[in-house]
């Protein structure tokens, strides 16, 4: 029987939360992403956290996903930023000081966007609940989803018609919500500044 996995920044067990398909529609493989109850953390079986936290580099900004973001919430495994392989780690601010504190980093500021990708992830999650195909509005932009690498033309179709009636009226949900969200600190995006842990002073002679 295989050790039960532990969270890289706190250490607690991780436990199955989702399985997830792969961004891009032309890949068909599905992944277990598991969560940490502890510091909300998740992360996919095909990485360590210990690179996650290397990409944290300190002297600069980092945009990433919050998982304890409502849009995560309502979205489960259909939430639009979820990007598999690319991004196999899911941070929290909590996860992400844990991580930072093991290698003599902090945050130095933490904020959430108002406007951006975060409002863009809220409207494509909200139109995940309607459509066969997930985030079917940004692969179709990316060039990533087309009738021969979609399920079948019919779903396609399906798609293509829900998401031109249903783009404005989602949208005018998927906005106040997610800025609600960005208010009580849960919304879908954080901008992270990492720097270096000052060095204690020496007592002077």
């Amino acid at each position: 029987m295989s050790p039960q996995r532990r969270c890289p920044a706190c250490g607690e067990p991780l436990y199955g939360w989702i399985t997830a398909s792969a961004a891009d529609p032309r890949d068909d493989h599905t992944y277990v992403v598991d969560r940490c109850e502890s510091c909300g953390l998740g992360m996919a079986r095909i990485e360590s956290g210990e690179q996650a936290a290397d990409e944290l580099a300190p002297d600069t900004e980092h945009e990433l996903p919050n998982r304890a973001s409502w849009q995560a919430g309502i979205g489960g495994d259909h939430w639009a930023a979820i990007d598999l392989p690319a991004q196999p780690v899911l941070l929290t601010p909590r996860a992400i000081e844990l991580l930072l504190a093991k290698r003599g980093l902090r945050v130095a500021r933490l904020r959430q966007t108002v406007f951006g990708r975060n409002q863009l992830w809220m409207w494509q999650t909200l139109l995940n609940v309607f459509t066969f195909h997930d985030n079917f509005a940004r692969e179709i932009l990316a060039g990533r989803l087309t009738p021969r690498t979609s399920r079948n033309l019919f779903a396609f179709a399906i798609d293509a018609g829900i998401t031109l009636l249903a783009a404005i009226p989602v949208a005018l949900v998927s906005l106040p919500l997610e800025l609600v969200a960005v208010v009580l600190s849960r919304g879908g995006e954080m901008v992270v500044a990492v720097e270096r842990e000052a060095l204690p002073r020496r007592p002077e002679s």
